[in-house]
């Protein structure tokens, strides 16, 4: 009766599987001719939920294909469940690649690239898992057919597996982690593109998942250059020069909620780096040949860059001259001219002047003996003049000239820009004019041109930086009130870190009307929503605040960290029963009770540090206290060999003889990535008068597996012990 009746059920299926099979057929044919209602859109989008099943009942059939069982009676069960997973999974395969031809139909999927490879690779393994089930069924076993074609079955649910997480997750993602892709931009700065190592990685990791050739949302995908300009649904992404009308900048500052804010809640946003490169590369026209190198030195993008890129390789110059004779270079050096090699018996020599009233222009004719030798002149506030340029631009070898408040008038800055080699010019507080430098454009080495405190305006400083493009202008700082400086960290006043009842908190900042604006529950303080510090504030216990400072005109301070902490009392007397090692000992017992933190230095002579051994310290008060709460400052530096204690013990009494355990706590061990810090074991316990309480802090026996000083004792470091 049981096998009528599976007999009857897995006819049925079996005709269904063929009915699916010539419906899908009929779906691929017909492709561009079905109109679907909603209501199979609804079931289209169901894709994604039920591709799981086919996969995993066919995964299990294709192992116990594998599988040799010599009992009859179990290879003959075995037989028969292969079969119903074959025809179960072929079943829910079928509705799972109906769904999938059903959602390719809506709008974002184009039916190119990797949508075509992961409709065909999904219907292929339908196909042949209806293949394996109906071969299964034959009066002639076909054992090789049969292992072949599972085989190929699973290389093919690999594959469709690889290509739907492209169009649902973006290209590459199940084999990102493995290819050398990276995390970012890999090309050094000098050979680095704007938008094909800058922009394009980041489009490809926050925009593409949705906007791709397989998987459109929108009708926009982002593959290609020309895909790009053409933009989607809603009209161009982008307007070249003008990012404030833009398409793209706007979706990405729509607020989160927003249902236009790209990309959606719930997906990985850009970062602000990386809205500001895209802002700026659109600002600068959004070509996509532009090397990061030619942009101005100083342009915003090109800075931007900078801090994305890998530095350019650094290529150390190469000097193919000889050195100069030792006897001349002695000669040469008297008390107002010193000259000395950039290092010990290198070729290349540096020059120095002093003394003004020494100096004339023989005073540069008797170096030319060491042309070929000197890189690095420096003769600022030095009488020289424009005649002696003439002279200067025989130094062949010359890198670094500094000019600065020299009679220079600018009339032969020509004669500089023959110098092949000249890479640093300082002109500052000279009286050269802009018309004047246009002739050191053709200085072909030319990278830094030294300009603050000259006669040169404000706007001539600007024309002079678009003339040189590639060479940094060094205009120093023109309080013209049009550039914002950043203001330094507000400063405290208070010397201790412990208190004993309360404490006020005094904070100032040196520049007036700075606001000082502060946070105590561990979020960062803003410019706008923290409260304002005022003249005090008032601690009654542990607390940490962080501030910045604030001013009208002027960027906002780095925050500043202070931790301050309550001990409602402080022991008469501290005995340690172990010492510690010679090298961490600090001031001996009362490092336990001297009302000074630590901090992060071990080596600063406020840390107690146990190798090996346990602390174990016997805190006394001459009169007895009420405490409930005793807390240990420890230390954690994994790659220093500091871990937390692997027990700490609170022990408590009338005096040393009657004591008895309080608390014992077994901290979280140290694991491998933990940063390091300095922190408080807080041991609590009811509520207890004590004179006499002992500390224990274990250090580990053995350091792990993981740890370079593997099988070694642990060192343990302990500061203050506070009490309440």
């Amino acid at each position: 009766m049981i096998l009528k009746q599976r007999f009857r059920w897995e006819s049925a299926g079996s005709s269904i599987l063929f009915a699916a099979n010539i419906f899908i057929l009929f779906l691929l044919i017909f492709n561009n001719q079905v109109v679907l209602p909603p209501w199979l859109q609804v079931l289209g989008r169901m894709h994604p939920l039920l591709l799981h099943f086919p996969i995993v009942l066919i995964m299990i059939a294709g192992v116990l294909t594998f599988i040799r069982l010599r009992e009859p009676a179990a290879a003959s069960w075995k037989q028969q469940l292969t079969a119903v997973l074959l025809l179960a999974g072929a079943l829910s395969a079928a509705v799972t690649v109906i769904m999938g031809l059903f959602l390719s139909k809506e709008e974002g999927y184009n039916g190119s690239g990797i949508l075509q490879w992961h409709k065909w690779s999904g219907v292929s393994m339908f196909w042949l898992a209806s293949a394996l089930y109906w071969l299964g069924q034959s009066a002639i076993p076909r054992p090789l057919l049969q292992k072949g074609g599972v085989a190929i079955t699973m290389l093919l649910l690999v594959i469709t597996g690889h290509f739907g997480a492209d169009i649902t997750h973006g290209e590459n993602f199940v084999l990102a982690p493995v290819t050398p892709a990276g995390k970012g931009p890999q090309v050094p700065f000098d050979q680095a593109l704007v938008y094909e190592h800058l922009v394009k990685p980041v489009l490809e990791e926050k925009c593409m998942n949705c906007h791709n050739a397989g998987k459109a949302k929108g009708e926009l995908a982002m593959d290609l250059p020309q895909q790009l300009l053409k933009g989607g649904k809603s009209g161009k992404l982008f307007v070249a020069g003008k990012p404030e009308v833009s398409l793209l900048l706007e979706r990405l500052h729509m607020p989160l909620d927003a249902k236009k804010h790209m990309p959606p809640a719930g997906k990985p946003q850009l970062t602000p780096e990386e809205i500001a490169l895209l802002y700026y590369w659109i600002k600068a026209g959004a070509d996509f040949k532009t090397k990061v190198a030619a942009l101005p030195v100083h342009d915003s993008l090109r800075l931007l860059a900078a801090t994305m890129l890998q530095p350019a390789a650094k290529v150390e110059p190469v000097y193919d001259f000889a050195e100069a004779d030792e006897k001349l270079v002695q000669k040469l050096n008297n008390n107002y001219r010193v000259i000395y090699p950039i290092a010990l018996h290198a070729a290349p020599l540096i020059v120095n002047c002093y003394n003004k009233d020494q100096f004339s222009s023989k005073s540069i004719e008797e170096l030319l003996p060491l042309k070929k030798q000197i890189i690095e002149m420096h003769l600022q506030k030095m009488p020289v003049q424009d005649a002696d340029l003439k002279t200067i631009s025989q130094f062949d070898q010359l890198r670094v000239l500094n000019l600065s408040f020299t009679n220079l008038k600018g009339q032969t800055l020509a004669a500089l820009a023959e110098l092949p080699h000249l890479e640093s010019l300082s002109l500052s507080g000279t009286t050269v004019t802009l018309a004047q430098l246009q002739a050191l454009k053709k200085a072909p080495a030319l990278k830094e041109l030294y300009l603050w405190n000259t006669a040169l305006s404000a706007a001539d400083l600007q024309q002079a930086q678009t003339a040189f493009k590639q060479v940094a202008v060094i205009k120093g700082f023109m309080d013209d009130g049009k550039q914002p400086l950043k203001l330094n960290q507000p400063q405290l006043l208070n010397t201790a870190m412990i208190f004993t009842n309360s404490m006020h908190l005094l904070l100032k900042h040196p520049i007036k009307g700075v606001e000082i604006r502060y946070t105590t529950d561990d979020s960062m303080p803003d410019s706008m929503n923290s409260p304002v510090f005022k003249d005090s504030l008032l601690l009654e216990g542990n607390t940490t605040i962080r501030a910045i400072a604030c001013k009208q005109g002027w960027y906002a301070s780095d925050p500043v960290q202070y931790s301050f902490y309550k001990s409602s009392y402080t022991p008469d007397s501290v005995v340690l029963l172990t010492q510690p090692n010679g090298t961490y000992a600090g001031s001996g017992a009362k490092t336990l009770t001297d009302g000074q933190k630590g901090g992060m230095d071990q080596g600063n002579g406020k840390w107690l540090g146990y190798n090996g051994t346990s602390m174990e310290a016997v805190l006394l008060f001459k009169k007895a206290v009420p405490l409930q709460t005793i807390s240990v400052g420890i230390l954690r530096n994994i790659n220093g060999y500091i871990f937390p204690p692997a027990k700490v013990e609170i022990w408590g009494g009338a005096d040393a003889q009657h004591l008895k355990l309080l608390k014992r706590i077994l901290p979280a061990a140290g694991k491998k990535d933990d940063p390091a810090t300095a922190m408080d074991i807080e041991c609590s316990f009811p509520l207890t008068t004590l004179a006499c309480v002992k500390v224990v802090l274990a250090p580990v026996a053995k350091l792990p597996e993981w740890h370079p000083g593997k099988g070694s004792p642990g060192w343990v470091f302990a500061d203050e012990v506070l009490f309440n």
